[in-house]
């Protein structure tokens, strides 16, 4: 710790943020390791009912059947629709988890690792590993506006101070009067 403490460029001690073996396992677990299981377990769960449901339904003793003419508004479009939805949210699930566990693994592995072999993790590294967890939280909303068209609309309206052309009249300004009305309980606008 003395060797740690003294900084031979300035002359001068500095503090050392140095933890024990329990509390380093401790704050780890709880921090990362735990929220990391619950990512995991949660993503299994969300991704496992999707690899079913894209199996083949159709069994391979039936009789092939022509393709019929496509519906508008039918059941299989809409199954076809909200299986493009789902699939891109689950993809982005597990960019946005995957970034966050290769950003913050390294420091908390080490943070675990360190108090058993002395105390020997070089300190840039310590910081090199804690500077990657920190530039997740900064990667967080470029990832989300790469990923996600509603984030990625919203971020270049803040970014841009509100430039119209990427504002949608529907949704995020009015560009023409309207009102509203309630059909069947869906609010509509009129123009």
């Amino acid at each position: 710790i003395q060797q740690r403490q003294f900084n031979k460029a300035s002359n001068s001690t500095y503090c050392i943020f140095m933890v024990n073996k329990p509390y380093a396992i401790t704050c780890s677990v709880v921090a990362f390791y735990i929220p990391f299981l619950l990512m995991v377990l949660a993503y299994h769960r969300i991704y496992e009912p999707r690899q079913h449901l894209q199996e083949p339904r159709q069994h391979p003793q039936e009789p092939r059947q022509l393709p019929q003419e496509p519906r508008q508004h039918g059941p299989d479009q809409h199954s076809s629709h909200r299986m493009k939805t789902e699939t891109k949210a689950a993809k982005t699930l597990c960019i946005i988890m995957g970034c966050f566990c290769l950003c913050w693994a390294p420091f908390f592995v080490t943070n675990i690792v360190d108090p058993f072999i002395n105390y020997s993790v070089p300190g840039k590294l310590w910081t090199a590993f804690l500077w990657l967890g920190y530039i997740n939280s900064g990667l967080n909303p470029f990832l989300y506006a790469f990923l996600n068209k509603a984030f990625r609309r919203a971020f270049l309206i803040i970014l841009c101070c509100g430039d119209e052309r990427y504002r949608r009249p529907s949704i995020l300004g009015q560009a023409v009067p309207c009102s509203t009305t309630t059909i069947n309980g869906s609010t509509h606008v009129l123009r």
